[in-house]
């Protein structure tokens, strides 16, 4: 949904689709690291000097409803903050009220029924509302111009927090004709946010996963590499970003959905391989990343790398450390925990459970036709 209130070189007033809270607080963050980095501190300084909300309205998870989440700069403790969020609710007999208990509850139908019900907020039905929306959320300190908006051309609504298209190449007139399934997964929330780009989310509005993703050094959160660069160009793959082999071969992989079903299912069952320890042959619980791009469960690299020291001569502290798949000499450099790939190793199972049902079903439905 957007609402055309004004030009400027952001997109019109812009809700973002349906995402979990701590997806949006990711976005919420990015902004501030790249209100950080530019040459004008005007919006970042009167932000912590006023301590106004930085803030994104979005649909709310419970159906019909609007979430507005932000952060705000807390003076005492000198840090950012996350603030409940607040879900708006347009009512029948009093306008927008928030309406924060928990769905199907006693205490929200009694609000819901008070107000005499409420008005369900699609695509057609929110524009006019959403000047008397801003209004309420400016009297509560979420000015209009302090939101997050994607910029003008790339405002392009989520398709739900469960739904994702795969940003996969069109397939051929051949394959059309042998009418191959589309390209429309449903990932379980972790995955979808392993698999993506926060300052991608930040700048498109969209959760498009990544094709070359890297992963900071300084933080362990995986990036596009083109997005990063452009962020952050004086970056030096090796020292402050590694590649991200496993997880871009995961990647590939999860996109695949151009094949048949079960061509499909069978890429999906390399995956299992690709979340194992290189070393132990054993799915990792706490993935590493080498500066080679590989990663380790973090103790057997660890057990790895102590075991090549005490090979070398006590007095020695120069000969390389070799990376156990590449033969890298990663002596001296950091091993970085690989944040997005623990994610998706927690995230997989229900996927590929759930990818395995639909094959059955699928299957059974072509013997029976």
């Amino acid at each position: 949904m957007e609402l055309k209130i004004e030009a400027s070189n952001d997109a019109d007033i812009f809700i973002y689709g349906k995402m979990e809270p701590d997806e949006t607080n990711k976005m919420l963050i990015s902004k501030v690291e790249w209100l950080k980095i530019q040459p004008d501190f005007s919006m970042l300084t009167k932000l912590q000097q006023n301590g106004d909300k930085l803030w994104l309205i979005r649909d709310s998870r419970v159906e019909g409803l609007l979430t507005v989440q932000s952060l705000s700069w807390d003076k005492q403790l000198s840090l950012w903050v996350i603030n409940a969020p607040q879900r708006y609710m347009l009512s029948n007999h009093e306008g927008w009220i928030v309406n924060n208990f928990l769905p199907e509850s006693d205490m929200f139908l009694a609000v819901v029924d008070s107000v005499g019900g409420f008005i369900d907020m699609t695509d057609e039905k929110a524009k006019p509302h959403l000047p008397g929306l801003l209004k309420i959320l400016s009297e509560n300190g979420y000015y209009v111009e302090n939101r997050i908006n994607p910029k003008a051309g790339q405002q392009t609504k989520l398709k739900g927090y469960t739904s994702y298209h795969i940003d996969a190449p069109k397939p051929k007139q051949e394959v059309l004709d042998s009418k191959l399934e589309s390209t429309v997964v449903t990932l379980p929330e972790g995955i979808i946010i392993a698999l993506t780009c926060p300052i991608t989310i930040l700048k498109t509005g969209q959760m498009k996963v990544m094709k070359d993703p890297v992963t900071r050094v300084s933080d362990g959160i995986s990036y596009e590499r083109d997005s990063l660069l452009e962020k952050y160009p004086d970056l030096k793959e090796g020292t402050d970003f590694y590649p991200n082999i496993k997880l871009k071969t995961i990647i590939n992989y999860i996109s695949a959905t151009s094949l048949k079903p079960e061509e499909y299912w069978t890429k999906l069952q390399k995956v299992d391989e690709d979340i194992k320890d290189p070393i132990l042959s054993e799915t990792m619980n706490d993935p590493v990343l080498s500066p080679s791009g590989h990663s380790y469960e973090k103790t057997s690299i660890e057990i790895w790398v102590k075991k090549k020291q005490l090979d070398l001569p006590t007095v020695s502290n120069t000969i390389p450390i070799p990376d156990p798949m590449t033969q890298l000499n990663i002596r001296g450099k950091y091993l970085v925990p690989n944040k997005n790939l623990l994610l998706f190793i927690k995230a997989w199972p229900a996927f590929y459970e759930d990818q395995e049902f639909k094959l059955a079903i699928t299957l059974s439905t072509n013997i029976l036709t």
